[in-house]
């Protein structure tokens, strides 16, 4: 379970088309690069705006040991193009599912792709009953990632945006294990 869970301890997974590794200090520009981007941070729950150095080196240093978090790359290349995370809950049958992609990348399948490979981990591994997850009203293309990889809406809240500097409509999903 996650609680119990030594959350240094997980694989790098593959798919068809991506890799996912963890991340290393190699990826901090790619990261500022990345989710820099106003379009990327404002998408985003956790993520200051502007976003420097200073943050991603927060992120891969005090975050990142937290959680399962994989850096997505291109299968046969290293440069991360994306990240992908589950954040263990206080229950230790449940995690959150975040994820970020660069903007260059969007719309090709490849964050779905990368969410098949983590919750099939999730649930299988891991051996967690529940995903959860969310995104800002105002995204629906991550809204139709979730409904894609089989969330189903829960709630509608508000939910704190740090790059907006304020709370956001957001739309709450989760996922059951399957029997």
């Amino acid at each position: 379970m996650a609680g119990t869970r030594n959350l240094s301890d997980y694989p790098d997974l593959s798919t068809p088309r991506l890799s996912l590794r963890r991340l290393a200090t190699r990826d901090a520009a790619a990261i500022v690069r990345i989710v820099g981007q106003w379009d990327v941070a404002r998408r985003l729950a956790r993520v200051p705006h502007p976003y420097t150095p200073d943050d991603a080196r927060f992120f891969l240093e005090q975050v990142a040991p937290q959680e399962w978090i994989w850096a997505i790359t291109r299968t046969g290349a290293d440069a991360l193009i994306g990240v992908i995370g589950l954040t263990p809950d206080k229950r230790d049958d449940r995690a959150e599912l975040g994820y970020w992609l660069d903007p260059d990348q969007w719309g090709g399948g490849l964050m779905t792709e990368a969410g098949q490979a983590v919750l099939s981990h999730a649930f299988g591994p891991f051996g967690l009953s529940v995903v959860t997850s969310s995104y800002f009203e105002d995204n629906p293309a991550s809204g139709r990632v979730l409904a894609k990889l089989g969330f189903m809406e829960t709630a509608r809240t508000m939910r704190s945006c740090l790059a907006m500097g304020r709370d956001v409509p957001s739309v709450e999903v989760q996922q059951l294990r399957r029997a």
